[in-house]
């Protein structure tokens, strides 16, 4: 048992792990020492087994006389004030509990809402999003990091493959990457299957065909929307093949067309 113990565990991403599991590595930390450390977030948690409430996490040394000491995260430095209250709808849309997290005080956060396309027909998503983009290289002048959220993994290289072909005409690249490799530079713009891309930032992100993942992800579709919206900093775009799924109709007003008016 010695050889096995350490002296420090620290387990990234917590909440996509059962109690259990979360027991097993808890009690791998030495007993004199007894330092462990669990970082998470339970509104990204992106397993149906994971640990979902803090009555959950003080579980795992519930018969020892161990106790595990609960700090929470309140000032969010990586989104624009619209993105922070998209984010926070979207928990609460779901029943979650607010996590009152707020920005960072004397910095403005103060950016654009997000934009939504809704009915979407044969090439009108790629067309929308070769749009959407250039729009954002035209307000920063120069093209920051992208990523594009799809459904499946089938769909990767497909939408990369349509995307540049319209992209390509004004120099932009997009590039696919498969089971969540970050390939290409910085100015690529990146095509994610979205159960890859936790753990990843950029500037702008755009999520295809939400209502269709809401279909096919029932049981973790907030989560899922949840991760993918806060992966941007600043521009988020949302397409649905239909219209926003009934859980978040309340949250349309949030949303615009597109940047070029504003």
């Amino acid at each position: 048992m010695r050889d096995i113990y350490r002296h420090q565990v620290f387990v990234d991403e917590a909440t996509d792990f059962s109690p259990i599991q979360l027991a097993c590595m808890a009690h791998l930390s030495s007993p004199q020492i007894q330092s462990f450390f669990a970082c998470g977030d339970f509104n990204q948690r992106l397993t149906t087994w994971g640990t979902q409430s803090e009555d959950e996490m003080h579980w795992i040394f519930s018969n020892t006389n161990r106790k595990i000491d609960i700090k929470k995260i309140k000032i969010a430095y990586r989104h624009s004030s619209q993105l922070n209250q998209l984010a926070r709808s979207i928990v609460l849309a779901f029943d979650g509990k607010d996590q009152d997290v707020v920005l960072p005080k004397d910095v403005n956060n103060d950016c654009v809402s997000p934009v939504l396309l809704e009915n979407t027909i044969n090439n009108s998503v790629i067309k929308w999003l070769a749009s959407r983009i250039q729009e954002i290289e035209k307000l920063v002048k120069k093209l920051p990091s992208i990523a594009v959220l799809v459904c499946d993994e089938q769909e990767v290289e497909t939408v990369a493959r349509d995307l540049n072909s319209v992209l390509e005409e004004v120099n932009i690249r997009a590039i696919a990457c498969p089971k969540g490799q970050t390939r290409g530079q910085d100015t690529d713009v990146r095509v994610f299957d979205v159960q890859y891309i936790k753990g990843l930032e950029f500037e702008a992100v755009f999520f295809v065909g939400i209502d269709r993942l809401a279909s096919l992800q029932s049981k973790l579709f907030d989560k899922y929307l949840y991760v993918g919206t806060t992966r941007a900093a600043t521009y988020l775009g949302i397409t649905c093949d239909h219209l926003l799924p009934k859980s978040l109709t309340a949250l349309r007003h949030l949303f615009i067309s597109n940047w070029t008016d504003i």
